[in-house]
Parts: structure tokens; sequence; C-alpha cells
């Protein structure tokens, strides 16, 4: 059982994660945090470690929403996993689960990783054999023969067949389950500007999992998925994006949509931390991931930026998610979210804050437990050295400390 600790900071965000309260002690119980106070009132209790993190900056732990523990987050990703044997890929999620906790991930939802990969790992880390964050994993996504990332998925073309998967996954630990509602740009034999199912089949699942509690994602890149997903009331759109089925025209946004995507309460990740990423990368003149063959013309980055200003502004929620393992989105880079948010959504700093925190833990229901310094919740959280309510990037990738449940990782 980890030990009950007090641990000292000069700022420690407040419970609405919109300023901080200064020289404060967060008492941790049982892994839990069971008050936050004045350091002047600590209790002599020598029952307790005390830990003193000096000139510090607290936030609750990092909560990823959109990772690929599989995948190697390099421009060459795709012919890295086909090049890779079970026990490799699984050697390189371990890996890059560690690497995402000392970078103050504690939570993590992993989107689409093969079942004999990702419930394994889960089980290693849940009982401290591993070292990573807390997982909440989909196990395979459902999609259509050679639709998007086929290799790895569940394969159903109807609402019978989608059925069948989502019990299977549901009985093997999956916390949420992901479809493939468009196909994607890192599967060259899929086109993301086409819709993967009929709006009835899409309808069709989100009542199944409606009618036992089950989470449903859908990545949808397609204007028409995107349609679908809103109007059957998805509860999670991945990425959102909205392709033209021409060839010849990138996207065919609809403004009228906002609204309904507010109505139904779903949340929208964007990735668009990745393209800032990536937009960084090509400033540095490193090697790109190739095209998709069946996109020849790409949105610009300030067309994307675009329609997620207009969503912002129109009240839908969107969520930090960096689709880590895709190129150039490390498993160290989950901040690059909250960067994104501020530089190129326009949020101020603390609403980016919260939305790689308490945000997130919304989006995934789990907001009762994590995602605050606050009584009740789950000791998780990461001590920068500077403010990043005055600087976004003051969010590094390499904080000075990390607790997770309550036990120090550094």
């Amino acid at each position: 059982m980890t030990k009950n600790k007090i641990i000292k900071s000069s700022n420690i965000s407040n419970k609405d994660l919109n300023g901080w309260v200064n020289n404060h002690a967060i008492i941790i119980e049982n892994g839990k945090i069971s008050n936050v106070i004045n350091q002047e009132g600590i209790p002599e209790l020598s029952s307790y470690e005390i830990i003193d993190f000096g000139e510090s900056y607290a936030i609750p732990g990092i909560i990823e929403t959109h990772a690929h523990l599989q995948f190697s987050a390099t421009h060459d990703a795709y012919e890295i996993y086909f090049n890779e044997d079970e026990d490799q890929r699984y050697e390189r999620a371990i890996k890059n689960a560690e690497k995402s906790l000392l970078s103050g991930v504690t939570s993590i939802r992993d989107l689409g990783s093969p079942n004999n990969l990702i419930f394994p790992l889960k089980k290693d880390i849940d009982e401290g054999i591993k070292r990573g964050p807390n997982i909440f994993p989909t196990g395979t996504p459902i999609t259509i023969k050679d639709g998007h990332c086929w290799f790895f998925g569940s394969i159903a073309h109807n609402s019978s067949e989608i059925f069948k998967v989502i019990d299977n996954q549901l009985n093997l630990g999956a916390t949420h389950i992901k479809i493939m509602a468009s196909g994607g740009n890192f599967t060259p034999s899929s086109n993301p500007r086409i819709s993967q199912y009929s709006y009835e089949t899409i309808q069709e699942t989100v009542n199944y999992c409606n009618s036992n509690g089950t989470y449903l994602c859908a990545h949808t890149l397609s204007r028409n998925s995107t349609i679908q997903c809103i109007e059957s009331g998805v509860q999670n759109i991945i990425h959102g994006r909205w392709f033209d089925e021409s060839t010849d025209k990138a996207y065919s946004f609809d403004k009228d949509y906002s609204k309904m995507i507010v109505d139904k309460g779903i949340y929208v990740d964007s990735t668009i931390s990745k393209h800032l990423l990536e937009y960084e990368s090509e400033l540095k003149g490193e090697k790109q991931r190739p095209s998709n063959p069946n996109v020849n013309s790409e949105p610009s980055y300030e067309s994307i930026i675009n329609i997620f200003r207009y969503l912002d502004l129109e009240g839908v929620k969107i969520i930090g998610a960096l689709d880590m393992g895709m190129s150039k989105a490390d498993f160290n880079k989950a901040v690059a979210s909250a960067w994104a948010h501020v530089e190129w959504l326009g949020f101020d700093h603390w609403k980016a804050i919260r939305s790689i925190t308490i945000t997130n833990a919304e989006a995934m229901r789990i907001e009762k437990s994590k995602g605050l310094i606050s009584e009740g919740y789950d000791a998780d959280m990461v001590f920068f050295k500077n403010d990043p309510s005055k600087n976004i990037r003051n969010l590094v990738f390499d904080p000075q400390h990390v607790i997770k449940g309550g036990e120090v990782i550094f």
C-alpha cells in the first residue's frame, strides 16, 4: 500500500483550475487526496512522509484521450508496424507507456491497439509489474475489410457484426469502444473522404451502446461520416474533419452542425496538436509521413484552425488529444495539446490547462475521480518549474515531478 504523504508546493492549482493557491500542501491518504491546506497548518503526523517540492507549479496529472501505444510516432510508423512481431510491439508499447508517465501523463485512453497487446499491458501496469499511466482501452477498433486500421482492427460490416465486436471488447475489459466511421490517412487502402458505414448502421450502433451504457468514440474525417456521427449522437467525435468526397476540394464544413454538437453534448477530439508538432517539424526540415494516395487536395493548417476556432466560439467542447503514436506525436508530448489550444485556437491559459485535465476527465466520464487536485480525487499530479498560466510552453515534456495514485514516480 502507498504510504500516506504530505506534498508541499509553492503553487497548487485551485479547485476550479483557474488559479493558484500559494504555499499549500496536499495531504495524500491511501492514494487519494484527503485535503489541500496551508503549509502553516500541517499537522505533526509521524506516520506521514513529508516531501517539499519547494518552488513549483502543481496541476492535476495530465489525461491523454487519444493514443496508440503500439506505434513508433515516426514518419514511417506504418511500415515499422509490419516489420515487427508481437513481442517487439509489446516491448515498444511498454516503453511508450513509461515515457508518457514520465512526461506527466497519469491516465491515457488507448484508442486502438491489438487486444493481445493492450489488455495484457494494462494488467501489467495495474499490478505494478510495469510502469505507465492508468490505461483506459478500447482494444481493437471496429472497421471494414481493407478499411482504416484493418490490420489490427475487428472487421464488421453490419450492425449485428458490430454488436458482437462490442460485446467481445467489453468482456475483455474495454472502457470505451471505437468505430472507424470513415477511412483514415494512416491506412493507404482506405479513403478518408468516404464513409465506411451507412447512417443507419451508425445510429443503430449508438442506440446499442446507449442501451447498455457503453461509451462510443468515432473516428471521422469525411464530411458525410462526420454528419452521420453528429446526427446519431456519438459521444465522442475523433478528428471531426470535413473532407469533401470530390478529390479536387479539400473541405466542405457546415457551420449549421455546431449547435447540434453542443445540444447533444458531444465532445470533439481535434488532434490539432499533432498538426502543430508536424508544422514545427516541417520548419526544421524533418522527414514527414507521406500523404494518403486517395487524397489529392489537403486542407491547409489555417482552414483546420478556423473550423475549430469557430466550433469553440459556438460552445463545442474541444478536448486535448494528441493521437500519440502517429507521426511526430511522441508519447512525452501530451502537453502540446495545451500549446495548440492557446497558440492556434485562442484559449486562455487556464482553459488550455483544463483541456488536458478536467475537461478530458469529463469527456472520458472519470471526472469524479480524476482531473483536479481536490479532496476525494485520485492523487495524480504533475509539477513544473515555471508558471504555465503565464506561458503555456512552461508545460514542458520533462516536468520536475510526477505523482500517480499517491506514488512519487520521481
